[in-house]
């Protein structure tokens, strides 16, 4: 199998889009606690029937952008359509990583 830059770079912004989403759960994990560290502190302020419900398991992250998340899967598939064989012009199918790795990057920030 020959070695090819476009699998490193698809590679690489695959690292980064779960970088992103291991930065997000930290950033919602470390709000979490300074939310139940104040609702501790403030327990003495106010009375028990007072506090507000906490959601035992709270999402690690949502979607910020429904479009650039549809935007983001139509380029993915494009790659993978021009990498797996549709009829395309030779000049354009060891290109596939571009669109791969665009939709992948636009992806990767839909998310909050």
């Amino acid at each position: 199998m020959r070695f090819e830059p476009g699998v490193f770079i698809v590679a690489v912004t695959i690292l980064i889009f779960y970088a992103r989403l291991v930065q997000l759960r930290g950033r919602n994990r470390r709000l979490a606690r300074e939310a139940e560290l104040a609702r501790i502190r403030a327990r003495g302020k106010r009375k028990k029937a007072d506090q507000p419900m906490v959601d035992a398991n709270p999402p690690s992250f949502r979607v910020g952008n429904w479009w650039l998340l549809g935007i983001g899967a139509l380029f993915m598939l494009a790659g993978v359509a021009m990498r797996t064989g549709i009829s395309l012009p030779p000049a354009v199918k060891p290109y596939w990583w571009i669109p791969t790795a665009v939709g992948v990057i636009v992806f990767t920030f839909s998310f909050k």
